[in-house]
This record gives structure tokens, sequence and C-alpha cells, in this order.
């Protein structure tokens, strides 16, 4: 995959009570048409308890999980279900993926 440009690394402090203290987060631009192929690639390499996220310019949302991905409508958070559940089979609560913060991203 040619294109994917690393925007900003940075360390944010984790929420109190977190079992990790301090969250790394990556801001990476993928083109469109590699959006798929690179979420495919980033869920085999995923851990439990860990997420990654991506949106486009229009409605797309990427939620990347251990093991699998899902396309979804980041405005239509009623279609979130599957993926929600999932997530909760690899440690990644509803408290974080019903919370994707997607407007804050439309800002990069």
């Amino acid at each position: 995959m040619h294109g994917i440009t690393i925007l900003q690394v940075s360390d944010i402090q984790a929420p109190p009570n977190d079992p990790y203290p301090v969250w790394s987060r990556r801001l990476v631009r993928v083109p469109a048409r590699d959006m798929e192929a690179f979420a495919a690639r980033l869920a085999t390499s995923m851990k439990e308890d860990f997420y990654n996220h991506f949106v486009d310019k229009q409605s797309a949302l990427v939620i990347v999980l251990k093991g699998k991905y899902f396309l979804l409508d980041k405005r239509g958070k009623s279609t979130w279900g599957e993926m929600v559940q999932y997530g909760a089979t690899v440690g990644v609560g509803s408290r974080w993926t019903m919370n994707i913060p997607v407007d804050e991203d439309e800002l990069l």
C-alpha cells in the first residue's frame, strides 16, 4: 500500500481507572481506495482491548478490532450493533465503541 502518511504522533492521558494510563495516538492519512485493505491488514495485528478507527470526508467510518474490521456509517449509530457486540468479545466495551469521536477526526 502506498500513500499512507503519518500526520501526527502523540501520547494522551487515559481516563481515570483505565488499565492503560497513557494512550498512544497515531493520526494517519489513508487514500480512500486503500481504506479497506489497510483495515484488513491492521485487523490481523490488533491486540485485545484496543481499537482503531478512521473516517472519510463523507460518511464512512472504519472500525478495526482484533481479527475483524467494520465499514459503517459514521452518522448511523443504530447500525453499529454488530461492531459493538464483537468489540465486547475482544475487550473493547460499548463505553468505547459507542463513543467514537468521529466529529473530532473530521477536523484533521
